[in-house]
């Protein structure tokens, strides 16, 4: 019951916290545009990429049916290779897009909340952006990968510091540009914040070719992370299970929490995909392990689905289901919501730490063979398990998860059926009188 008690008491003083709610109203807002952009994205990673399910050789071979007959070397020389390449590179982008636009609603959202300038501050944004762009050393194919894991976090990031800054410049009336009285009024205020602005973007430079340059040392936070913990320490069961616990939580709050714990990834889980990718390695613990977890809210949809007795949340969960079958949790988890509601705090954490546990037992006693190959993490459920670890036992091993999240949520669906009786029948109340 203090477990209980304390949990009510820190949703409410969430819920009360205006940035967090612009976040969580910038999530619901975009919410077309993310799903659109991950379907974009996913279509590419499987019909445009050269060496992917479809067109590549351990996949269906199209390629080397359109081709006429190219293996190997050939293939990977031939026009057909080069332009699928380029077009699959050109999709990726949807996640730099994705990150933008991100930024863009909450840098407006946090100027009103703020009260900034919101024209200016949106400028103070989009040209931190292009600073960071420009600053990037590399190609359209490289910079969608860096911006893939870090997405959520620059956008956050750049937006809540342009803002920020500038708002706070800008109050300073010290700074505020005389301006003759004749000058139009758009431009005179817009002229009264030039040092201010001016001050914000010569700062954002400045961070942005700071970050770059950190980011590209070897005091970068996931070098940093791998020189002080060591790469084994991400191969333990406990630190892989708070690892996902972590990421979960985040997500709870209404933050991404795979952006927000991607240096971890990137200093552990992605080496280990190389290594086995590459070096015929051993980890069990990869990014596509984990990527492959991402189906418990699957679970949690097809019991509401099945245990719900509220038609209401009966559509909700159908509505859901194509998108969570392509691992696109983000329409579900704010919409019914899980974000931020205390009931299913506990399920939503223990099923996914569930599984990683019982996953790592699957693949260390031989059972599920390990994650062996990159696939895009939008890849259909059941799917994705069999083409990561190439083999079917890894669709077997997220039909085992699933299945038991399932289980593990149905009880608190059928507590929170009980504990909105009242809503229903108030609902049913206002339906009988309209």
């Amino acid at each position: 019951m203090g477990v209980h008690h304390f949990i009510l008491q820190l949703v409410n003083r969430l819920l009360k916290i205006s940035y967090l709610r612009a976040i969580r109203e910038t999530f619901c807002a975009l919410m077309p545009v993310i799903v659109l952009l991950t379907l974009i994205d996913m279509a590419g990673c499987l019909f445009c990429d050269p060496t992917g399910p479809v067109l590549g050789d351990e996949g269906l071979g199209i390629g080397t049916f359109l081709t006429d007959g190219l293996h190997d070397e050939a293939y990977r020389e031939s026009a057909f290779y080069a332009t699928m390449t380029q077009l699959r590179n050109c999709l990726k982008v949807t996640v730099l897009i994705n990150s933008l636009l991100f930024s863009l609603v909450l840098t407006n959202k946090l100027a009103r909340l703020w009260h900034g300038d919101v024209t200016a501050s949106v400028v103070c944004t989009v040209s931190s952006y292009l600073f960071l762009l420009a600053g990037f050393n590399g190609n359209l194919a490289s910079l969608s990968t860096y911006f893939g894991g870090r997405a959520f976090f620059l956008a956050l990031l750049i937006a809540t510091v342009s803002v920020l800054v500038f708002s706070r410049l800008a109050r300073l009336r010290c700074l505020h540009l005389p301006v003759p009285q004749g000058m139009p009024q758009a431009m005179q205020q817009s002229m009264i914040l030039f040092i201010p602005l001016g001050l914000t973007l010569f700062s954002s430079l400045i961070t942005s070719f700071a970050w770059l340059s950190v980011e590209q040392s070897i005091h970068s936070l996931p070098s940093l992370l791998q020189g002080y913990f060591g790469a084994d320490i991400a191969q333990i069961p406990a630190a892989a299970i708070l690892y996902e616990c972590l990421r979960r939580l985040l997500w709870w709050f209404g933050l991404n929490g795979s952006s927000l714990t991607f240096f971890w990834n990137e200093a552990f889980y992605i080496p280990a995909q190389l290594a086995n990718e590459l070096e015929n390695s051993k980890y069990i613990f990869t990014i596509e392990f984990f990527d492959a977890n991402s189906i418990s809210l699957l679970g949690l949809a097809i019991s509401v689905w099945v245990f719900s007795y509220r038609e209401k949340l009966r559509q909700l969960s159908a509505y859901s289901l194509p998108c969570l079958l392509f691992s696109i949790n983000e329409p579900f988890l704010f919409a019914l919501p899980i974000v931020l509601n205390p009931l299913f705090l506990i399920p939503y954490l223990l099923a996914p730490m569930l599984n990683v546990y019982i996953g790592y037992l699957a693949i260390d006693f031989g059972i599920v063979p390990l994650f062996h190959y990159s696939v895009d993490a939008t890849v259909p459920v059941l799917l994705q398990g069999w083409l990561s670890t190439g083999d079917i036992m890894g669709a077997v091993l997220q039909l085992v998860w699933l299945s038991l999240d399932i289980v593990i949520y149905t009880p608190f669906v059928i507590m929170f059926n009980m504990l909105t009786r009242e809503e229903d029948a108030i609902e049913e109340a206002n339906a009988y009188e309209a």
